[in-house]
């Protein structure tokens, strides 16, 4: 089915938003040339965006993001799932007493983001801005994502889609390489969840799982639990993916 001329412009209109989660300063010509629309198209939804408060002009006569403004749409969007999620999250936090973490994907399935969260009580704890954006291949969180994402590609299209994000080494344990990243998917997929220790930030261990829709057909989040590896003890690691397991079936069940 063709997509109508409404909802063509919202979602060209939210991959113009996303363009400045990869870079801070865009002109009007970069913005045409990544949404691959002609410049008179791409003045005309700067200049709406401008008018409407979500993007600003810069003396450069460039453009950036309108925070504030963004935050409000940001809250406006994901304000359902949040709701629900919000009392599972803090009950988790409180039963694990550890971070829990809810994550989703940008638009442009490369970016992820944290949108709800509850830290630990304890005073030593791992804690994360929201709204921060990450690379897919970026920590326990990203990789389910991205395992996900990829579920049904072809090895040639894994290959070409994984090889598109940033592969980062922040500590000794990441994983730089197309092939141990498409291994490492695999058993996400395989055990339901995914455990990384160390892999983004030293001393951290993450712990994440899907979150489905009520039909399970979709993922549309990822539940995790973050915690200073001090604090961890693998004999627990299933009942750590047992309370997280079970706290995403409970947001999941009131999402479509």
């Amino acid at each position: 089915m063709n997509k109508n001329k409404g909802s063509l412009v919202a979602e060209r209109t939210l991959k113009a938003l996303m363009l400045f989660s990869k870079k801070k300063y865009l002109s009007v010509a970069e913005i045409a040339a990544s949404l691959e629309i002609s410049l008179p198209a791409a003045y005309r939804l700067v200049e709406s965006l401008n008018n409407t408060g979500f993007i600003k002009r810069e003396q450069s006569k460039e453009y950036s993001l309108d925070a504030p403004n963004i935050l409000q749409l940001y809250n406006m969007v994901e304000q359902d799932l949040r709701e629900v999620a919000r009392p599972i999250i803090k009950k988790l936090a409180s039963e694990l007493r550890e971070s829990v973490y809810l994550s989703v994907v940008h638009s442009d399935n490369s970016y992820y983001s944290f949108i709800e969260a509850e830290d630990s009580p304890s005073a030593v704890k791992w804690s994360e801005n929201i709204g921060k954006v990450y690379s897919l291949s970026t920590g326990t969180a990203g990789k389910t994502h991205l395992a996900y994402i990829t579920k049904d590609f072809s090895d040639s299209d894994k290959d070409a889609f994984i090889s598109k994000l940033e592969l980062k080494k922040y500590t000794e344990n990441s994983l730089v390489s197309v092939e141990k990243l498409k291994k490492s998917l695999e058993k996400i997929l395989n055990d339901g969840y995914c455990y990384t220790k160390g892999e983004h930030l030293q001393g951290v261990v993450g712990i994440s799982v899907p979150v489905f829709n009520f039909q399970r057909t979709n993922v549309v989040a990822v539940l995790s639990t973050f915690m200073p590896d001090s604090h961890f003890d693998e004999s627990e690691l299933k009942n750590y993916v047992a309370h997280l397991t079970a706290g995403a079936n409970e947001i999941g069940n009131s999402i479509p």
